[in-house]
Order: structure tokens, then C-alpha cells, then sequence
């Protein structure tokens, strides 16, 4: 596999992962925000939280899409070991 495979793999799980853990955050934060609605300083830095860890998982896609697209116009095939590496599914 490519050094380039390899990167694009890394991103592939690294935006898989940020994605499954901002939305673990967001559902633990959001009922969190409700009762420290009265304390506005608290309120910002959580909001600072959530927005730079958006910000970072954005960025993320963005690498993905590239990475995809870079290897697409090169027209190399991704070796079917890089998908099963970022699967999450039982196995039958």
C-alpha cells in the first residue's frame, strides 16, 4: 500500500471517528447546556468547544473528499483492504 493509502486511510478513520464522537458530545452537552443556561460564561466555552470540534471534524471532510478525488484523477483504485480497514460492520 502507498504512503498516500495510508494517509487517506488514516483521515478515512480519523473522520469516522471525529463524526461518531462529536455526536456523542453534542447529545451529552446539549441537556449539560440546559442546566448552565443561568452561568453565560460556562455557556461560551462549551459553545467554544463544540464549534472548534465542528470546525476540526469539517476539515476532516474536507481531507476525506480530497484524498478521494486526488486518487480518483490519478486513476488508481483504492486496494479493497483500505475500505474493510475503515468498515464498521458485524460480520455475518
Amino acid at each position: 500500500m502507498t504512503r498516500q493509502h495510508r494517509l487517506l486511510r488514516l483521515v478515512l478513520k480519523m473522520d469516522q471517528a471525529g463524526s461518531a464522537g462529536y455526536i456523542a458530545l453534542a447529545l451529552v452537552i446539549t441537556p449539560v447546556l440546559t442546566l448552565i443556561s443561568p452561568l453565560r460564561q460556562l455557556m461560551w466555552l462549551v459553545g467554544l468547544v463544540l464549534g472548534i470540534s465542528g470546525l476540526a471534524l469539517g476539515l476532516l471532510g474536507f481531507l476525506m473528499a480530497w484524498g478521494l478525488t486526488v486518487t480518483m484523477a490519478r486513476g488508481e483504485d483504492l486496494p479493497e483492504q483500505v475500505w474493510e480497514s475503515v468498515k464498521v460492520l458485524p460480520k455475518p
